[in-house]
């Protein structure tokens, strides 16, 4: 696989990890949800469809910053300067440890 293909994946699995928590309901999701008021700019309005799908984008980019630190360590340990695949490996698989971890702390 090249290595924009295993991108593509690694984004993919983070929008279904923000996904399942809006659908499912899961903790985190109410909380990121809750906390509105502190990320979302007061111009746009307090829309509940647009603060839900927010919190889902929210997510989804946390998740895909957090999984790309051990990737950053492995390329910057490995001596790379650009992508590799076996450093966006890393990064997929970190993501889509931490979105089951977040998955199961979240609906427990």
């Amino acid at each position: 696989m090249t290595p924009q293909t295993l991108f593509v994946l690694t984004m993919g699995v983070c929008l279904a990890g923000s996904l399942l928590h809006m659908i499912g309901g899961s903790m985190l999701f109410r909380i990121v949800l809750a906390t509105a008021p502190l990320w979302w700019p007061e111009v746009f309005g307090y829309y509940l469809s647009v603060l839900v799908y927010a919190s889902s984008l929210l997510i989804a980019t946390v998740t895909l910053m957090l999984s790309g630190v051990p990737a950053a360590l492995y390329e910057r340990l490995s001596g790379t300067r650009a992508a590799t695949t076996a450093s966006m490996t890393v990064w997929l698989v970190s993501a889509v440890l931490l979105t089951l971890a977040g998955l199961a702390l979240g609906f427990a």
